[in-house]
């Protein structure tokens, strides 16, 4: 007797925010057998249903789904596409395994914020965005250009001059040791008349 675990998978995946292995999938669907889940899963993936790759310890899926961002939410990763139609304007950001799809109405100032914002960004920008409570900035965008790199390796510099100061702080504590040392043997020099021990 075959059973249909598809839509099972379906509703599994579609419930998960990370890609999930062959095994989790088995054991969450009530599949017996670990080649009868993958079978699934690829005839899904074939379909176009879900999203799959095979990664060096075997394959992991994912199902394709639109993001709401809710209050004070981020959502992160590589700029792929800005799609606006007629309802709606979609962002599609890629991070590792996962494809983000974040929506919102045409009409609200997130979406406005989105095209303002993203019109001239190339793709595979590394981008951050947050949706906030706040009626005057309810979408926060960051893209992570030239210019942040610029600003980290200013940070970097400032890391470097700091270990310095510190070596030159230690350098001078152990070179005053070394003159308490001094010190320290000419006393004893002086009152017992013989320095070695």
């Amino acid at each position: 007797m075959t059973k249909n675990y598809q839509p099972k998978i379906l509703s599994f995946l579609s419930q998960t925010t990370e890609p999930v292995d062959v095994e989790k999938i088995r054991t969450a669907c009530g599949i017996g057998n670990w080649n009868t889940a993958l079978t699934h899963c690829l005839d899904l993936l074939v379909q176009g249903r879900i999203h799959g790759q095979k990664t060096s310890k075997g394959w992991v899926f994912w199902a394709h789904q639109e993001k709401q961002l809710e209050p004070w939410e981020e959502a992160r990763g590589n700029y792929e596409a800005l799609k606006v139609s007629e309802e709606k304007v979609t962002l599609v950001l890629t991070h590792t395994l996962k494809t983000l799809t974040i929506s919102f109405p045409k009409d609200t100032p997130e979406a406005q914020t989105l095209i303002q914002t993203l019109t001239n960004t190339p793709k595979g920008t590394k981008i951050a965005l947050i949706k906030t409570d706040i009626p005057e900035k309810p979408l926060v965008v960051r893209t992570f250009t030239d210019r942040t790199v610029a600003v980290k390796r200013c940070l970097q510099t400032l890391l470097f001059r700091k270990m310095i100061l510190c070596e030159l702080c230690l350098k001078s504590y152990l070179s005053c040791l070394f003159f308490r040392k001094r010190q320290f043997l000419i006393f004893r020099y002086v009152v017992f008349g013989k320095v070695g021990c």
